[in-house]
């Protein structure tokens, strides 16, 4: 009868143990699902974060390929207002020059500095004398 009487005991012992388990099972796999759902919010949202910063990113280099084009261009349309500036300026000085205007003269009706104005003097000086000599 003992022996009935602790195998009896032991069953029992073995069935709290084994509700135990599944009960420890059950928490641990809600805790498993709950942890499971938070990753995968986490996730979502970063991705889109990710996709408001690449699409930000995208309009923000669109920006800058309008400004650098903008830019471009008005380097280009001053390119060509200093060459043809200066070139009429260097133009102008010429043609007086070969009216006979003198170096203050270029300087005071043709904008150009000192140093310009002589050497533009001088240019005119060789040319005259390579078309003396041919």
């Amino acid at each position: 009868m003992e022996s009935q009487w602790l195998f009896n005991l032991l069953l029992m012992l073995q069935f709290v143990i084994l509700i135990a388990v599944v009960v420890w099972a059950f928490r641990l796999s809600k805790s498993l699902k709950q942890t499971k759902r938070q990753h995968a919010e986490a996730e979502l949202n970063q991705k889109k974060q990710v996709q408001v910063l690449a699409s930000g990113s995208i309009g923000m280099g669109r920006r800058l390929v309008a400004i650098e084009k903008k830019l471009n261009l008005a380097v280009e349309k001053q390119s060509e207002i200093l060459s043809k500036e200066g070139s009429v300026s260097y133009n102008r000085a010429m043609e007086l020059l070969g009216m006979g205007a003198t170096i203050d003269d270029l300087v005071s009706k043709c904008g150009l500095i000192r140093a310009e104005a002589e050497l533009i003097s001088l240019l005119k000086q060789e040319s005259r004398k390579n078309s003396d000599y041919h």
